[in-house]
């Protein structure tokens, strides 16, 4: 994995390259190099993280045989091998000077230009300078699963695998959009297009963009074939078809010229991962799991992860590495705040920097996770729960909301996390379609996150999820939630923070569920399959039963979290100074008065605002550390 950055100007003039890559360095600490075309007016930038073919051959920038195109690319091509061969059965024998699919794009575009970009199945980011037509052609894979963000400002535009590489670039503009703050509250982060700055968003997926001297000049939407749909004939061909293209997913992201290993939470989705790696001969020692006390596991009544790791390992001979989270992990914020820089608050993120961190300091350079399952598969709780309360009749939905507000928010012992959905569900269920969904996204009240800040009039929470909504109300409503996560909470949270984290650390995190060809078919299953009878990720559980334990297929779902909750339960030094009155007040952006309020209900069991104030608390961590200075 690596880092990219490509420049079209509107006219010729020196650029901080070199500066730019140091602050995205930590993507590729194996090599770093800079292009600058004959006219000045294209800068293209790399900094390489070596996993196929670690030689000096894989160096980019790159340039192809004939010399006329350049290639900046950040990523892997898992059909790179049949590509090569596609290329010399149709164009002839090939001088390649490399084995890396940075050559093989290269290569295929220019013989075949944006077509061949196509065909590629992988996760990327990429920038191909055309030097005799003078045109930059930009692309991001189209799940979104690689980084690439944008900004046109001063008649050009700048590219950057991450945000950090743009803001170093000196005369850019950069204004808070205080909207994205309170995006990141509702949801925990910051859904696509939109940064935490109004200048700067993220390149949209599959789309191939070509500029020239800092002009838009063409627009092309590429990978339609993902969403062709398959006929099947039988269920049973179904879970055939599904089985055998993810086997082959697994088979296909193993390949590597350095060390690879596993994340295993115990859940269904790493352990089928697992067990397909091993059952390919895949040369794997350990894999890597978190875990956290019983005290803390009890109050946010999380399921016990570590028993549900041991017993896969052991199935599988693996050794696994457990790293223990302690109270003292949000002490790592201030550091991971430099990294998460998207707007990202989930938790989740600090387990995966942890799990990669490990890994990484025991010379893993890949590791394989479990990403994209739940939300093509349909395994979030919320897709059951909106099931169920459309087979609710509609007078008794309307009473649920009353029976909803006589529950407490917190009860003690085991059945606290059952009380709290409960609660939810109940809530959720006496509210309208439109409410209803979008409560099931965001972690508090509307207008209780509105309310956090001075100008609460201009603060609009949903507005965007619910126009997605609306835009696919003709599918089946769990069919709707599901390519909304697509955009959601896979793109906008789970790869933006397996991206970030991973490459934090200096590890590649590669998501077998995501293969294109994996892809077309499950959006080729009814979902009526993909939850059948009410069990979540049917297909893939049918896919399983007979090769793990029936306890891990069968295992209720487990979010893949840090105790929040028991973190969040009583004041403390660390959230004194971030939610220091004063320090809110100079800000000028949020109302410290509703703060204290929602601290003294969360405090007092009054309420749950835990996620809310988490993401508070990493909010003022990112302004206070990062960028409150240069918005203001």
């Amino acid at each position: 994995m690596c880092g990219i950055l490509a420049i079209s100007l509107i006219e010729a003039s020196p650029f901080p390259t070199e500066k730019c890559l140091e602050a995205i360095r930590h993507r590729g600490p194996d090599d770093l190099g800079f292009f600058v075309s004959d006219d000045g007016s294209c800068h293209l930038g790399h900094v390489r993280l070596s996993i196929l073919d670690t030689s000096p051959a894989g160096h980019q920038p790159m340039v192809d045989l004939s010399g006329r195109f350049v290639i900046s690319f950040n990523g892997e091509i898992y059909n790179y091998l049949e590509l090569k061969k596609t290329l010399e059965n149709i164009h002839g024998s090939i001088n390649w000077r490399s084995n890396t699919d940075t050559e093989v794009i290269l290569e295929g575009f220019a013989r075949e230009g944006t077509s061949f970009l196509s065909r590629l199945n992988g996760m990327f980011s990429l920038a191909i300078f055309d030097t005799h037509e003078q045109l930059l052609y930009i692309l991001r894979d189209p799940l979104g699963i690689k980084p690439l963000f944008v900004t046109e400002q001063n008649g050009s535009f700048f590219f950057c695998s991450e945000l950090k590489g743009l803001l170093s670039i000196p005369g850019l503009k950069r204004t808070l959009r205080q909207q994205s703050l309170a995006d990141q509250l509702a949801f925990m982060y910051v859904p696509e297009p939109h940064t935490l700055f109004e200048e700067y968003q993220k390149v949209a997926p599959g789309v191939c963009m070509t500029f020239c001297k800092g002009r838009e000049v063409s627009k092309i939407n590429l990978f339609d074939h993902l969403h062709e749909t398959i006929n099947f004939s039988s269920e049973h061909e179904m879970i055939d078809c599904f089985y055998n293209a993810f086997s082959s997913s697994v088979k296909r992201q193993l390949i590597s010229d350095v060390p690879v290993s596993l994340m295993l939470s115990g859940g269904l989705d790493s352990s089928a991962i697992a067990y397909e790696a091993v059952s390919n001969g895949a040369n794997i020692r350990d894999a890597y799991t978190i875990s956290f006390s019983q005290k803390d596991r009890v109050y946010d009544q999380q399921s016990d992860d570590l028993h549900f790791a041991k017993v896969v390992a052991k199935k599988l001979g693996l050794n696994l590495q457990v790293i223990q989270a302690e109270m003292d992990l949000t002490s790592l914020l201030p550091h991971l705040s430099h990294f998460m820089e998207d707007g990202i608050s989930d938790p989740a993120a600090i387990n995966t920097y942890l799990i990669c961190e490990t890994a990484r300091n025991s010379g893993v350079k890949v590791m394989l996770t479990g990403q994209g399952a739940d939300e093509f598969l349909g395994g979030y709780r919320r897709y059951l729960a909106e099931h169920i309360i459309g087979l609710v009749p509609g007078p008794l939905r309307a009473t649920s909301k009353w029976i909803g507000q006589l529950l407490p928010y917190n009860i003690p012992g085991r059945y606290n996390a059952t009380n709290r959905r409960l609660k939810r569900i109940l809530m959720l269920a006496g509210q309208q379609r439109r409410e209803r969904l979008l409560g099931m996204y965001v972690w508090n009240a509307p207008d209780k996150i509105a309310g956090l800040f001075q100008q609460a009039d201009q603060i609009k929470i949903g507005n965007d999820l619910s126009l997605l909504f609306d835009e696919h109300n003709k599918c089946d409503v769990v069919e709707t939630m599901m390519r909304v996560d697509h955009k959601y909470d896979l793109m906008s949270l789970n790869l933006t923070y397996t991206d970030r984290m991973s490459m934090a650390a200096g590890v590649e995190a590669r998501v077998p569920f995501l293969d294109f060809d994996l892809i077309r078919i499950m959006n080729s299953i009814p979902t009526k399959v993909k939850m059948k009878r009410g069990t979540s990720k049917y297909v893939l559980k049918k896919s399983m039963e007979h090769f793990l334990p029936h306890e891990i297929v069968y295992r209720e779902k487990a979010g893949f979290g840090l105790p929040i909750r028991a973190w969040m339960r009583k004041d403390n030094e660390l959230l004194r100074h971030y939610f220091d009155k004063a320090r809110i007040c100079n800000q000028g952006i949020f109302n410290p008065n509703a703060l204290e309020v929602m601290c003294e209900e969360q405090f007092a069991g009054r309420g749950d605002h835990a996620s809310t104030l988490f993401s508070f608390l990493c909010i003022q961590i990112w302004l206070d550390s990062q960028y409150l200075s240069a918005t203001h």
